[in-house]
């Protein structure tokens, strides 16, 4: 249900903290820059009366590294797929059981990471799913046969 009164994104009064947080939802997670990485972490451990603030850029923090290593793991079973099945597809076949494994492990801890956000931090989710769901998308596309349950991955 939508209502005019919710907020999507969490109040930070301090403007560092602010400034760090909105740099991190705008960057792209797939390989972060060093120089985000030095600003949040300055911003994380600073002193400041905005706790919450900090809270809310420590998550945001915390899911971009998730999310850039996630995705490393990611393309890497792409690229085995793509290897396996060669540049033009000459070599498609069932899967071996390990990349079937790997791919179907994929699947079940990207659901449970989205699961594990609260109803507070669904602008969090959105990101999550805004970087990681392209690259589930680009596995299930290489996948032939697999369970109904893939129709759930998207990206915004």
């Amino acid at each position: 249900m939508f209502s005019s009164n919710e907020k999507h994104l969490p109040a930070i009064s301090d403007p560092k903290i602010e400034t760090a947080f909105k740099d991190l939802m705008a960057a792209s997670w797939n390989e972060l820059p060093g120089s985000l990485v030095e600003e949040a972490k300055k911003a994380v451990s600073m002193a400041t009366d905005d706790k919450a603030g900090q809270e809310a850029l420590e998550n945001v923090f915390r899911a971009a590294e998730a999310c850039e290593e996630f995705s490393g793991v990611l393309v890497t079973l792409r690229m085995a797929l793509d290897d396996l099945c060669g540049l033009t597809g000459e070599n498609v076949g069932p899967l071996p059981g390990y990349l079937e494994e790997a791919v179907k492990s994929a699947y079940s801890r990207y659901m449970t990471y989205l699961e594990s956000f609260g109803p507070e931090e669904h602008y969090l989710r959105k990101k999550v799913e805004s970087e990681l769901g392209t690259k589930m998308i680009h596995l299930k596309m290489r996948c032939s046969g697999i369970g109904s349950e893939w129709g759930k991955v998207c990206f915004y």
